[in-house]
């Protein structure tokens, strides 16, 4: 007799990451016929996430660490091997973790160390049988490849689909809460030392707001331009492979798919032509807001919002702005 898969989801501290909600209603949809176990870590001493009623049984186990001060993934992993085993998740598991850089280097991280299999960032997870089948974008989202795995633990990041979570047809329950202080031993802190970085934009790696230039920037002083409009908003700044290789920004801050991947909320583009190599480093869940003189440019069918107009004519209109706006507020 097959023996039911277990089904987790693995939350890091709340100060890591957006709110899980959309991940617990999908993961509490697939959990219909067993217990759906919740691991929120937090530090001793800070606010618990609180216990969200959903439509399955669920147990929501609140695990705090005296110590825990970094949320990396050398921190976390410990802790969550420590969960696992309090919660008796030996047994054939999918352990579902948020989507975003923290969550895929957690699962990617957990895979070899429970001899499971990590199925990467995915879109959509159904239970077939005994196997996991997980779907995912590939090639800027022109492409969705399904991954299935018998593996006794499957991990995966999860961004449901869809704006909105499918209606619930089952009625609320309470979860079973259980507070445990976790003993693992962390990692000591990395030695660093502190040099001035040039660069003082925020990292694109899980920025919420990326603001990018392409080849149509036509210059170092066009990214001077989208350096103001980001710093005023506090977003990340990239820039296409042909910008990089012109020299106008730093290849750290290339964005495709021979350069970084990218998932924030909003990625506002100027100048960028939307070629398949540049959008498959941006997330198709990402919303789009694209500037370009051309109207037949390929980023335009991907765009939520769409303007054509030189860059030259709107963007110094929306420094000022944003700048006047920021002194305003100053006051």
């Amino acid at each position: 007799m097959t023996t039911a898969r277990r089904i987790a989801v693995l939350l890091p501290p709340a100060e890591a990451g957006d709110h899980p909600a959309k991940l617990l209603e999908a993961a509490a949809a697939l959990a219909q016929g067993v217990t759906l176990d919740v691991l929120a870590l937090r530090p001793s001493g800070a606010t618990a996430l609180p216990p969200q009623s959903l439509p399955c049984a669920t147990r929501w186990w609140d695990l705090s660490h005296i110590t825990l001060a970094r949320f990396d993934a050398d921190n976390l992993l410990p802790l969550f091997l420590q969960a696992i085993d309090i919660a008796g998740l030996r047994a054939p598991s999918l352990l579902l973790l948020p989507p975003g850089p923290l969550g895929e280097e957690c699962a990617a991280g957990l895979a070899p160390l429970l001899q499971g299999v990590s199925l990467g960032r995915c879109t959509d997870i159904a239970l077939e049988g005994d196997e996991v089948v997980g779907s995912r974008p590939a090639y800027g989202g022109r492409v969705a490849l399904q991954l299935a795995s018998t593996a006794t633990h499957c991990l995966a990041t999860w961004r449901p689909a869809g704006s909105a979570p499918a209606p619930v047809t089952a009625s609320l329950t309470a979860p079973q809460v259980q507070q445990v202080v976790l003993s693992a031993v962390l990692p000591p802190a990395p030695e660093a030392t502190v040099d001035e970085a040039a660069d003082r934009m925020p990292a694109l790696e899980g920025a919420r707001l990326v603001v990018s230039g392409g080849r149509g920037m036509q210059g170092e002083a066009g990214f001077a331009l989208l350096g103001r409009i980001a710093g005023q908003l506090g977003a990340a700044l990239g820039g296409s492979l042909p910008t990089v290789d012109a020299g106008w920004v730093p290849v750290a801050r290339q964005i495709g798919q021979s350069g970084k991947y990218v998932s924030p909320r909003i990625y506002f583009s100027v100048g960028v032509s939307g070629t398949p190599q540049h959008m498959a480093g941006v997330s198709a869940d990402s919303r789009i807001i694209a500037v370009n003189k051309d109207p037949s440019a390929p980023i335009f069918a991907r765009a939520d919002v769409g303007v054509v107009a030189e860059w030259q004519d709107l963007l110094p209109l929306l420094a000022e702005e944003l700048e006047a706006a920021a002194d305003a507020t100053a006051r």
